[in-house]
């Protein structure tokens, strides 16, 4: 529910400023995205996981097998890539510059040739900050009904003053949402389709977390496998 289709290619240096200029909030040039099932950020920082538990079971271009019985590798390995993940790691955390570094492939089935890229959970597609950043961040703005300025400086990696009392990537974040929670604009504000994606963050939670803060469970529920 916070994703987008899509994903990046290449990321750029660290960003100086989260404002409606930055990098960090901008696609850039596209490529295959894989999601992996089972490791979440965390994990995957922790123990990298090798060539062979990160390799997908097929290809999403083609749909060849990665590991067709009595033949080759239809998937190769073809190094890594460092992916940034900004913002807080969990609710009682402060924002930081994060980096991964994924797994990619390459079909090498016919002339196929799609590139894949391997993330953890947690992997806001076409986005710098992490999925629990923007799950965070609505639940912030969209049902504690904290100012733009105070849900920066939760969220921002590198929040600055002279910004005043708005954040316009939070409005963006917003508006990348409300086709894929069907909340128009006509009727619903930014903000309501805030506390929607919220509330269906919070909703996949795990239920050991239901007593834990709201934005602890919606950190939770962003990168709960469905």
């Amino acid at each position: 529910m916070l994703a987008e289709k899509g994903d990046v290619d290449g990321v750029p240096a660290p960003p100086t400023s989260c404002s409606g200029s930055d990098p960090v909030t901008k696609p850039i040039q596209r490529t295959s995205l894989i999601v992996h099932p089972t490791l979440d950020v965390k994990a995957w920082i922790a123990r990298p996981p090798s060539p062979e538990a990160a390799r997908p079971g097929r290809c999403p271009r083609c749909g060849a097998a990665s590991r067709p019985t009595g033949g080759g590798l239809g998937l190769h390995g073809h190094g890594v890539r460092d992916r940034a993940v900004f913002g807080p790691a969990d609710a009682d955390a402060g924002p930081i510059h994060g980096w991964v570094s994924c797994r990619r492939y390459r079909c090498v089935v016919g002339t196929c040739g799609a590139v894949l890229l391997v993330v953890p959970r947690g992997v806001a597609p076409r986005r710098h900050y992490s999925l629990v950043a923007i799950a965070m961040a609505m639940t912030l703005w969209g049902i504690m009904a904290l100012t733009p300025a105070r849900v920066r400086a939760r969220i921002c990696v590198s929040p600055s003053v002279a910004w005043g009392t708005g954040w316009s990537t939070l409005r963006r974040w917003a508006h990348a949402q409300r086709a894929l929670v069907d909340m128009p604009a006509a009727v619903f504000t930014l903000r309501e389709v805030a506390q929607r994606v919220a509330q269906i963050a919070i909703g996949r939670a795990p239920p050991s977390l239901r007593t834990a803060p709201i934005e602890a469970q919606a950190c939770a529920g962003a990168t709960a496998r469905s």
